[in-house]
C-alpha cells in the first residue's frame, strides 16, 4: 500500500511513520529507545545509502489507542525543520531503526512526500 502526503513548502510540520516491531514475530518491542533517522529522496528507485549524510535524525512519539500502544518516527519538514524540500519536489520516505543486531531500513517508495 502506497501513501502519499501532501504538504506546502512553506509548511512546518511532522511526518509521521508508524512502526510496528515484535520480538520473535509475536511479541510487542517498544522501539522508542533505539535511535531513528529519515532520509528523503527525489527518486522511489534509489534507497538511501549508508552515507551519514542521506540521513537525518528522526524522534519518537507514542499513543495509546484502543489499549494498544502505538509507535510513530516522526521528522520535523519544512522551514527551520530537521529536513527542509524544495517547492514542486516529490520525495520517498525512508526510515532507519538503529538496534542491535538488527537495522531496519523502511520505505522502498512506498511513503511519498508531495512538496507544493
Amino acid at each position: 500500500m502506497s501513501i502519499t502526503i501532501s504538504q506546502s513548502v512553506a509548511s512546518l510540520q511532522y511526518v509521521r511513520v508508524g512502526i510496528k516491531a515484535t520480538v520473535n514475530g509475536s511479541s510487542s518491542y517498544n522501539p522508542t529507545s533505539d535511535p531513528v533517522s529519515f532520509a528523503f529522496l527525489p527518486q522511489a528507485t534509489n534507497p538511501p545509502t549508508t552515507v551519514p549524510s542521506s540521513w537525518v535524525s528522526g524522534i519518537w512519539e507514542t499513543d495509546v489507542q484502543g489499549g494498544l500502544t502505538v509507535y510513530v518516527a516522526r521528522c520535523l519538514v519544512g522551514p527551520g525543520g530537521t529536513f527542509v524540500p524544495t517547492a514542486n519536489t516529490a520525495y520517498w520516505v525512508w526510515v532507519k531503526v538503529s538496534d542491535s543486531p538488527e537495522t531496519p531500513v523502511l520505505g522502498d517508495g512506498d511513503i511519498q512526500l508531495k512538496i507544493t
